[in-house]
């Protein structure tokens, strides 16, 4: 009798370490992000003065599913899709795709994380970590207002991401182009480095977006970026070189790129001042400034209001977007012609759950 009563001991001690080894779990997450903004644009001939509410200012409005599977040996399954939404209509913020801002699956180990799906450029991701604003693809970014350019959702991709080897990891990414003109055509490669020992950080990244035919050119950015941490506050920097903006063939479009700005930290406040450049090489009257000075207070864990003012002081030559500059996360933004200065003016909420 008691051989049997330490036989089924062991077998029910057996049967809870399989479950705990294989344990999952699944939760919804997201974040609701509203803001008014004033702003002032337009063309030299033709004002414009915009007074509108808008959605996803600090971040991205969003609607998302994260699952994980322990399968036991110190690996684990994972799974994230989100969708983007406008919280000011309750439209899609794509009218292409339903989960446009990540869709992915991954597993997991001591090695690192393997994942597919749509993903974030190393070099997006590179770019927000030295960031000081909200994000970089938030109200205020010099990275959202285009002065500096960026790469930062790639389909039909596959990620590696290392451990820590001590104070320092990596990744690399492979998207493929899915074109019949060859494996190559219209692909995506990204990757960044990073050390970090606390109160200092410092990064590389780069992209490089192969052009999908003879009519097109390689499109490469390059990005070297660092922080320092000095009490309450943390200063960041970074300079950055694109070579062939636009893909054209025979087009003067290469950039040098620089952003400055910093971060302070108390309690419940935060202030983030930031300052970035964009210049087309070789084309005189062609460096575009961007500025912007936020205030950001936690009301909880969760909810934060914020204020946000910038501007960008479009060259007289030529203006960077024919559209005009983006001003929040997901609308086209206020129409800025050649050597029109844009401002713009945004106070806001932002909840997570």
């Amino acid at each position: 009798m008691m051989k049997m009563t330490t036989m089924a001991g062991a077998c029910a001690l057996l049967a809870c370490g399989a479950a705990q080894a294989q344990s999952s779990s699944v939760s919804v997450y997201g974040v609701a992000d509203v803001f008014a903004e004033y702003g002032r644009a337009g063309t030299v001939v033709a004002p414009v003065t915009v007074k509108r509410v808008q959605s996803g200012g600090a971040n991205g409005s969003r609607l998302g599913f994260r699952g994980t599977e322990d399968l036991g040996g110190g690996l684990q399954a994972g799974f994230i899709i989100e969708h983007g939404l406008l919280l000011d209509t309750g439209n899609p913020a794509s009218g292409s795709a339903f989960w446009n801002r990540q869709s992915l699956v991954s597993l997991g180990g001591a090695w690192g994380t393997l994942s597919g799906g749509r993903q974030y450029s190393p070099l997006l991701v590179h770019q927000d970590t030295f960031d000081p604003a909200f994000c970089t693809t938030g109200y205020g970014s010099a990275y959202n207002s285009g002065v500096i350019r960026s790469i930062s959702r790639v389909n039909n991709s596959v990620l590696y991401r290392s451990p820590k080897f001590g104070r320092v990891s990596g990744s690399l990414m492979v998207g493929l182009g899915e074109t019949t003109s060859g494996l190559r055509a219209g692909s995506t490669l990204s990757g960044s480095a990073k050390y970090a020992d606390g109160l200092l950080a410092a990064g590389f990244a780069f992209a490089k977006v192969y052009k999908p035919d003879a009519t097109k050119e390689d499109k490469s950015i390059w990005n070297i970026a660092g922080s320092w941490q000095l009490g309450d506050f943390q200063l960041m920097g970074a300079v950055q070189g694109t070579t062939n903006d636009s893909q054209a063939l025979n087009t003067s479009d290469d950039r040098s790129e620089l952003m400055l700005g910093g971060v302070y930290t108390n309690g419940p406040h935060e202030v983030r001042a930031s300052y970035g450049q964009g210049k087309v090489k070789n084309v005189a009257d062609s460096t575009a400034c961007h500025y912007s000075l936020g205030y950001l207070y936690n009301l909880s864990k969760r909810t934060a209001v914020f204020a946000v003012a910038q501007s960008v002081d479009n060259p007289g030559n030529l203006a960077y977007r024919a559209s005009g500059f983006t001003f929040d996360a997901i609308d086209g933004g206020l129409p800025a012609g050649a050597g029109v200065n844009a401002r713009a003016l945004a106070v806001g909420l932002r909840t997570r759950f």
